[in-house]
């Protein structure tokens, strides 16, 4: 059971876990009830099966046995019968989760392999996209940060319909280092909600996190 990190944080507590078991293997770690080998069976690719798992596994590790994982319409994740708020993010061969007692977290979690510059123009503003290609050894690393750090945005906010390139922005200042905190924005109607952000490399991964009450509190 290869666990990579797990880490507490302010109300919280953060684990990823890099997949290299088998399939036997991962649902005995799970131990999956009867609702769960219902929704198992119905997954058919390989690594869905082993991400689905492994998530679960790693929930078990963070919280013990016995704690379901639902979701909200939305496709957002939840805990039943538990105070603590989960978020979730995988990519190849990773699965990551966060929980929080207080807040809506999001995590999110990026192969530093992966190249996204084709599809930049997609999710970042004008502004973000020449600050990330201003210097071409560190483009691919800055667009990733940004990446994860709207995708775990994404996840705080209670809506759905959110441009990423305008309703999201990230100030990021340095990605020269292994680990950083910087700000996110999200904008909403005429308001404006700063989020505190986490980065960490990890292994062959970026993952970013954070969460923040004020969000919470959107229309309502």
């Amino acid at each position: 059971m290869p666990l990579i990190l797990h880490r507490t944080i302010e109300n919280g507590a953060i684990a990823l876990w890099k997949i290299t078991e088998e399939l036997e293997d991962l649902s005995q770690l799970a131990g999956l009830s009867t609702d769960d080998l219902i929704t198992y069976s119905e997954i058919s690719p390989l690594h869905r099966k082993k991400e689905w798992l492994a998530t679960r596994s790693l929930l078990n590790l963070m919280m013990g046995k016995g704690t379901q994982i639902n979701y909200h319409n939305d496709g957002r994740p939840f805990l039943e019968n538990s105070h603590l708020n989960i978020s979730i993010s995988h990519t190849t061969g990773f699965v990551a989760i966060m929980l929080h007692e207080i807040s809506l977290p999001g995590i999110d979690i990026e192969c530093l392999s992966r190249q996204v510059g084709r599809v930049a123009r997609r999710f970042l503003s004008p502004e973000e996209l020449e600050f990330c290609t201003s210097e071409p050894e560190l483009s691919n690393r800055k667009l990733l940060i940004h990446w994860c750090a709207k995708e775990a945005i994404f996840k705080m906010v209670p809506f759905s319909n959110i441009e990423f390139s305008t309703d999201i922005l990230v100030s990021l200042n340095d990605a020269t280092h292994n680990s950083g905190s910087f700000h996110g924005f999200f904008k909403w109607k005429l308001e404006e909600f700063l989020i505190q952000l986490e980065f960490l490399e990890e292994k062959e991964v970026i993952l970013v996190w954070g969460c923040t009450p004020e969000v919470n509190q959107i229309g309502q």
